[in-house]
């Protein structure tokens, strides 16, 4: 394991909200020395919460892997047994991206370029699953813990499993994907505009077609903004995938949700988890709920 120094002199990483998410309550976040250099590092560490979901072996390969691609921060050490992984530090260069860095079309684009070589990785020790199996496995386990969740969410539970058997029936290859599209998980240099990845935690080996649907669920806010951000990551339109685009969309909102009914199951002393959850269902809610839902299921 790679030996740290405490320094006085280093500012701790700042808190940050890029879209509604919780304040990094999934880790703790440290910057400090590496022993005998004058290189700072970024040392975050899962929390106890956290690690009760995550494959953190899977998070910290693949991030090793996009780090030493130029995709993400370079690792200097990552051990699994302590949740501990400890990067090249950006937080003097480098701001957390909000949605109207993404308004750009060139910062957009910078986004899809990196998101894409994550799909030309190869990452054996990568998990395998869809954000389908994501929802199953914290759904179980919530249910099992008596954790409170909402009382619709039966409705979304159908309305998901209806789109994982048509997409399962239809098939797709698989790549590597980032699994989360959330703004706080991309940094930007703050002269050049460079775009870096952060947070592998859902990285598993998918369909492609799943990590376009991650985008379009945070960047498109509109319908027709959807189509266009869905258009321009796979390059071309083809309304079959455009419509499990956005059924994965549905389910990755679900999935959040059910990350934070979890984490606020498990430690309910912060409302950051409830926050987050409440937000993720009625993303879901709101999706799930459109008249063109009924459309995209016979598409697929």
């Amino acid at each position: 394991m790679i030996a740290l120094i405490d320094d006085d002199a280093l500012t701790p990483p700042a808190a940050t909200m890029a879209s509604p998410q919780w304040w990094g309550a999934d880790s703790l976040r440290a910057r400090k020395r590496l022993d005998g250099s004058s290189t700072t590092a970024f040392v975050k560490t899962i929390t106890d919460v956290a690690r009760t979901y995550l494959d953190i072996e899977s998070s910290f390969a693949v991030s090793a892997a996009a780090g030493a691609r130029g995709i993400g921060p370079e690792v200097f050490d990552a051990d699994a047994s302590s949740g501990r992984l400890v990067m090249a530090d950006l937080t003097e260069d480098f701001a957390t991206a909000s949605l109207e860095d993404f308004n750009h079309a060139d910062r957009r684009a910078a986004l899809i370029a990196q998101r894409r070589a994550v799909w030309e990785l190869d990452v054996p020790r990568a998990r395998k699953a869809t954000v389908f199996d994501d929802v199953r496995a914290l759904h179980e386990r919530s249910v099992a813990a008596g954790a409170q969740l909402p009382a619709d969410l039966p409705w979304m539970l159908r309305a998901l499993a209806d789109a994982e058997r048509r997409i399962e029936a239809t098939g797709y290859d698989t790549v590597l994907i980032h699994g989360d599209a959330n703004c706080s998980n991309v940094a930007i240099d703050r002269e050049t505009g460079r775009v870096l990845l952060l947070d592998f935690d859902w990285a598993a080996v998918a369909d492609p077609v799943q990590d376009v649907g991650s985008l379009v669920l945070e960047l498109g806010l509109g319908n027709c903004d959807a189509r266009a951000v869905f258009e321009e990551i796979w390059g071309g339109y083809d309304e079959r995938l455009y419509a499990r685009a956005k059924c994965y969309g549905f389910a990755e909102a679900v999935r959040g949700g059910l990350i934070g009914a979890w984490a606020d199951h498990c430690d309910p002393g912060t409302l950051e988890y409830s926050k987050f959850s409440d937000w993720m269902f009625l993303w879901a809610r709101v999706g799930l709920s459109d008249h063109a839902v009924d459309d995209y299921l016979r598409s697929l």
